[in-house]
């Protein structure tokens, strides 16, 4: 308990006021939150060590990390997967920048598990320093031969407004780091985190909260399409280069509905190229947009032959994101006396490349975008509100 102490009376400013009444108002909130799901619902929903989790998302952050999450309630659960047998770590940027970031440190240690909610000072120093509250709960850690292990949950506001970001469903900007060396004899104390710096990979932007992916492949009336670039060749330094392939769909005697749509990676380099895929649906049956489909996909930068016809939006990804699924009550409407030729343009932009792991060659690309559809219509048309400037690439 902590020793009263002397009341003073001082005149209060407007601004003062206000923001003791909004501090107020976000403490009470959040205690609100937290209640309002009784202890007995987080007993049979919350994930325990020995559970098997049924994940909604995963994600290959590259290839030696990758994150696993659920949504339950108010609380998200992850789980990462390193291949290091040292130090890893986990959080949100506010801005990509390690400076004020929300952290997640843990190693194991001769079979102990370490694991501590941190902060990175907005001086900038690079090693994050131990949260004063503790918002993430640890569920298990382990290692094998090769990777390290933890799994841990934590609310979505934690309500650590000074030290924690809070998940929501704006894109968050994913920090993670690991190391080959754990902390010496096992010490969870300041300044001991071999070498922070250089531990930090490129912050990766995510959507988290996200409508789990839906098995749509063991329905009968559901017919999947993939759409893919034909051997784009990638840049090989940090140049933006946007690519437009034309296709054109087999005659819908009927109307369909789209219903979901997810990236198609090439390979584990496509990850890091890929910026942004935007499906276009094309009016008209001009002879230009025919030929267009029988040809290979061109850049689409300063080209004067990509029609303006295609300046509806069908399908929008962007790197973050993994799958877009469209409510039950909805679908996009396909149909080919409307549309028969969809334009997708891809953006590639290698925002940090490592010029000494650039294989010898160029790298060729058949990325592109699958899409789901069905003649089972649902009981709403859906569509894509474009807010800006009209779409021309002339």
């Amino acid at each position: 308990m902590t020793t009263p102490t002397e009341v003073k009376y001082t005149s209060l400013s407007l601004s003062s006021l206000i923001t003791y009444f909004m501090s107020s108002f976000v403490l009470v909130r959040c205690l609100l939150e937290d209640v309002s799901i009784t202890s007995a619902a987080k007993a049979s929903t919350l994930p325990s060590a020995d559970e098997d989790l049924n994940w909604d998302h995963s994600v290959d952050l590259n290839e030696d990390f990758r994150i696993l999450w659920k949504i339950i309630n108010q609380d998200i659960t992850f789980e990462i997967q390193a291949r290091t047998m040292g130090y890893v770590g986990f959080g949100f940027s506010p801005d990509g920048n390690i400076a004020g970031s929300d952290m997640a440190i843990g190693w194991v240690n001769r079979g102990h598990t370490y694991f501590q909610d941190r902060h990175i000072k907005r001086s900038g120093d690079p090693e994050p320093v131990v949260d004063p509250s503790q918002d993430y709960i640890l569920i298990l850690g382990y290692e094998n031969q090769t990777h390290t292990v933890l799994r841990f949950r934590r609310k979505l506001n934690t309500c650590d407004t000074m030290h924690d970001i809070a998940i929501t469903n704006d894109t968050m900007r994913i920090l993670y780091m690991y190391n080959e060396q754990d902390p010496p004899h096992g010490s969870a104390k300041p300044g001991r985190l071999p070498d922070p710096a250089s531990s930090f990979r490129p912050y990766r932007p995510m959507l988290l909260t996200q409508r789990a992916s839906s098995q749509y492949e063991h329905f009968d009336h559901i017919r999947i399409l993939e759409l893919r670039n034909e051997d784009v060749e990638l840049p090989g330094t940090d140049d933006t280069l946007i690519w437009c392939e034309m296709f054109k769909l087999e005659d819908m005697k009927h109307k369909h509905h789209l219903i979901r749509y997810e990236p198609i990676y090439d390979s584990p380099s496509s990850v890091h190229y890929l910026q942004h895929i935007t499906l276009r649906e094309c009016h008209g049956t001009h002879q230009e947009l025919e030929e267009m489909a029988r040809e290979q996909g061109k850049q689409c930068m300063g080209a004067r032959d990509i029609p303006l016809a295609c300046n509806a939006i069908v399908a929008s990804w962007s790197r973050g994101s993994n799958s877009f699924t469209f409510p039950a009550e909805t679908g996009y409407p396909m149909e080919s006396r409307q549309a028969k030729y969809y334009l997708m343009e891809t953006h590639y932009n290698n925002l940090q490349p490592d010029l000494t792991q650039l294989p010898t060659r160029q790298m060729a690309d058949n990325s592109g975008l699958k899409i789901y559809f069905t003649h089972i219509l649902r009981p709403h048309d859906a569509g894509v509100l474009s807010i800006g400037k009209s779409f021309s690439i002339r």
